[in-house]
C-alpha cells in the first residue's frame, strides 16, 4: 500500500494502529468526511473514516461509537460494528499540527443506496428501522458531549436573515424562511416543556440507509445528537422529497414507524415543521457558502417548497 493524497496518507498512519494487515485502500467519499474502504489480505473491508477537522469533538465521536456499539449489540439494527485500535481506543488522531485528523475504522456495509425512488416496502421498512432507534435512543446512557438540537441553528447559522445577503435572498423569500423559523421555535419550546432529548441518528436520508437483499443497514452516524424524535423524522420527510409525488411515500415511512412506536407528534403538523427546518438549514447553509451558481432561483425553489409543506399541513 503506497498512499498519495494527504488524506490517504493520513488513514494510512491511522491504521498502522490497528491489527489489520490492510494491502489496499480506496477512496469511496469525499464530500463531507473522507472515507476509504481498506481491505486485508483475507478479503475483509473495512471503512475508514478521517473527520472533518473541527466538527465533532472527542466525546461526540466516543458517543458515537458507543451507541454503534449498543445498537449492534441490542440487534435494534444493522448498523457498522466499530473496530477498536489495538491501544483499545475508539479512534485515533493522525497526521501532523494543524493538518491533523481524528480517524475511526468500522466493518464495512454491503448494499446500495436506498435512493431517490425506493420501492413503498422498503421505505415502510426504513420507518420502522428509525423507530427502533428512536425507542432505543430512550434508554442509551452515555450521550455525553453531543450537541442538542434545542433552537432553530443549532449549528450556528442565520445566513438567510443577513441584510448582506438581500442580493439572493428576496423580501418573499425571507418572509417564508422568516415563518418556517418561528414555527420551528415554537415547536421545539412544545418539546422543551415535555420529554427530554435522546440521542438520534440526525441525518437519516436514503443515502445512509443501504439495502443488501431487503435487509437495511443504518449507516453514517456522524451528525448524531441530543434531540426529540419528531425532529429527527422531519430530515427524513424532507430529504424523501419535496413534491407531491413523494407523498405516498411519506405515508409508507410513518405505517412502518408506527409498527414499532406512535407517530411522535404533540400537535398535527410539527412533522411537517421539522421537514421545513430541515429545508431551512439546507437553504441557510448554501447562502452562507454561497454553493449554488444560480443562488437566486434556488433560495426561491426552497422558499416555495417550505410554504408548500406548512401550507399543506396547516402550520401558521
Amino acid at each position: 500500500m503506497s498512499p498519495t493524497g494527504p488524506y490517504e496518507r493520513i488513514a494510512a498512519e491511522a491504521l498502522r494502529s490497528y491489527a489489520l494487515d490492510v494491502q489496499t485502500l480506496t477512496l469511496v467519499a469525499d464530500d463531507w468526511n473522507t472515507t476509504f474502504m481498506a481491505e486485508t489480505a483475507t478479503g475483509d473491508a473495512y471503512g475508514v473514516r478521517v473527520y472533518l477537522p473541527d466538527r465533532r469533538s472527542d466525546d461526540e465521536i466516543r458517543t458515537e461509537v458507543a451507541w454503534l456499539e449498543a445498537l449492534s449489540i441490542d440487534r435494534v439494527a444493522r448498523v457498522p460494528d466499530p473496530i477498536w485500535t489495538q491501544g483499545g481506543s475508539p479512534f485515533v488522531r493522525a497526521g501532523a499540527g494543524e493538518a491533523s485528523r481524528r480517524v475511526a475504522v468500522f466493518r464495512w456495509v454491503p448494499g446500495n443506496q436506498l435512493g431517490d425512488d425506493p420501492p413503498p416496502h422498503l421505505v415502510s421498512a426504513f420507518g420502522e428501522g428509525v423507530a427502533r432507534l428512536h425507542v432505543h435512543g430512550r434508554s442509551f446512557d452515555g450521550a455525553d458531549g453531543l450537541r442538542v438540537w434545542d433552537r432553530c441553528f443549532p449549528h450556528g447559522g442565520g445566513a438567510l436573515f443577513d441584510d448582506g445577503n438581500a442580493d439572493v435572498v428576496e423580501p418573499a423569500s425571507r418572509s417564508v424562511f422568516e415563518r418556517a423559523r418561528a414555527a420551528t421555535e415554537a415547536a421545539i419550546e412544545r418539546l422543551r416543556r415535555g420529554e427530554p432529548p435522546r440521542i438520534v441518528h440526525g441525518d437519516l436520508h436514503q443515502d445512509n440507509v443501504l439495502v443488501d437483499d431487503d435487509d437495511l443497514w443504518f449507516i453514517d452516524f456522524d451528525d448524531c445528537a441530543l434531540a426529540w424524535p419528531v425532529q429527527d423524522i422531519g430530515v427524513s420527510m424532507w430529504e424523501i422529497g419535496e413534491d407531491e409525488a413523494t407523498w405516498p411515500l411519506r405515508e409508507a415511512f410513518r405505517e412502518g414507524y408506527e409498527r414499532v412506536a406512535p407517530w411522535p407528534e404533540r400537535r398535527p403538523g410539527d412533522v411537517a415543521t421539522f421537514a421545513a427546518w430541515r429545508a431551512l438549514l439546507k437553504a441557510d447553509d448554501s447562502v452562507r457558502t454561497r454553493a449554488e451558481r444560480e443562488m437566486t432561483a434556488y433560495v426561491h425553489r426552497r422558499a416555495d417548497a417550505i410554504a408548500n409543506l406548512l401550507d399543506r399541513a396547516g402550520v401558521p
